[in-house]
């Protein structure tokens, strides 16, 4: 599965990459009507109103505000489940999968005390970021596992907040 993210919805495109999704950010215009051709399995995700008129089935048009609701209406919309997520297997900077390096790979690059205190690290082929398990990565999946318990438990699409609460994923 493959998205390609209207470029204000960015934070979205990180939170499937996190994922293990395959989300590259674009810049849709509704001025323009080229976007591109349908692809099998390939999803175009916006918050534009105006691309409703196209009725295109790849054409996920999004009315949540925060990154977060956004996800959680992909998931229910795509009937995603823990099974079609690969967490953490994406940089999620450049998209690209990472792939595990030496251990040794990682000294001098990464601070001393997580070099000493990790045994496995993973790098980006594309903009060379290290990453190593965590409790930053841990809280990652957690938050992705809320996401999906609460589309399971019949959760609503969208989420109510009280003003001022956080809305990051």
């Amino acid at each position: 599965m493959k998205f390609l993210v209207d470029l204000p919805l960015g934070g979205l495109a990180k939170w499937l990459r996190l994922a293990g999704l395959d989300a590259t950010v674009t810049n849709f215009s509704t001025k323009r009507t080229d976007l591109p051709a349908p692809v099998p399995g390939t999803y175009l995700l916006t918050r534009q109103a105006g691309f409703r008129r196209l009725g295109r089935d790849d054409l996920l048009v999004l009315d949540a505000n925060t990154p977060q609701d956004q996800l959680g209406d992909v998931f229910r919309r795509l009937k995603l489940t823990h099974q079609d997520l690969a967490p953490l297997s994406r940089c999620g900077e450049c998209n690209e999968l990472l792939t595990p390096v030496p251990r040794e790979t990682a000294l001098g690059v990464v601070p001393e005390h997580v070099f000493h205190s990790q045994a496995e690290f993973f790098q980006c082929p594309r903009c060379q970021r290290f990453y190593w398990p965590g409790s930053h990565p841990a809280r990652i999946v957690a938050k992705l596992h809320d996401v999906l318990r609460e589309l399971d438990n019949g959760g609503p699409h969208r989420r109510t907040h009280r003003k001022g609460a956080s809305h990051g994923v």
